[in-house]
């Protein structure tokens, strides 16, 4: 049962889920859902991994977290990815309204498009650093520089 402090007033219990296909990014994903709860004031109770792509309803973690939400543990889901837990946009939407029926919810901390994953990139592609991939700042000479109340100009 949820601790009275994961009960308190704003301060909503979150489960975290992270599904990879291989590798080790669980840290810094499971770092950068945090990030987003703890944003919003949400208390995270429960981490739940998974490894290797087999369908949802086969992945351990996942029905490991399904069996906490029932039992109180969370009242919603942080994963990284849309697509770490569907194959496409409208089984993203499937499950999310499947889970708010229960009376939970699902968010993703990163938008991606189910069907286009982020499994692709390379780790660094895949997370939050303010950039957007295949974007730079202009620098230089030529870059246009922000006027500033403190700035003498030319």
């Amino acid at each position: 049962m949820p601790s009275d402090a994961l009960r308190s007033p704003g301060r909503v219990p979150v489960a975290i889920y992270i599904a990879s296909p291989g590798g080790d990014p669980d840290a810094v994903l499971e770092t950068h859902c945090r990030q987003f709860a703890e944003s919003r004031e949400w208390v995270v109770s429960a981490v739940f991994t998974d490894r290797g792509q087999v369908p949802l309803e086969d992945r351990a973690g996942w029905l490991a977290l399904r069996d906490a939400l029932g039992e109180g543990v969370a009242q919603g889901v942080v994963t990284w990815t849309r697509s770490m837990v569907a194959d496409s946009t409208e089984g993203w939407e499937r499950l999310a309204v499947g889970v708010s029926e229960l009376g939970w919810f699902l968010v993703a901390g990163a938008l991606d498009t189910p069907g286009h994953s982020l499994y692709g990139r390379t780790l660094v592609e895949q997370l939050p650093n303010g950039h957007r991939p295949g974007t730079r700042r202009a620098t230089g000479a030529g870059a246009p520089r922000r006027k500033s109340g403190c700035d003498p100009g030319p």
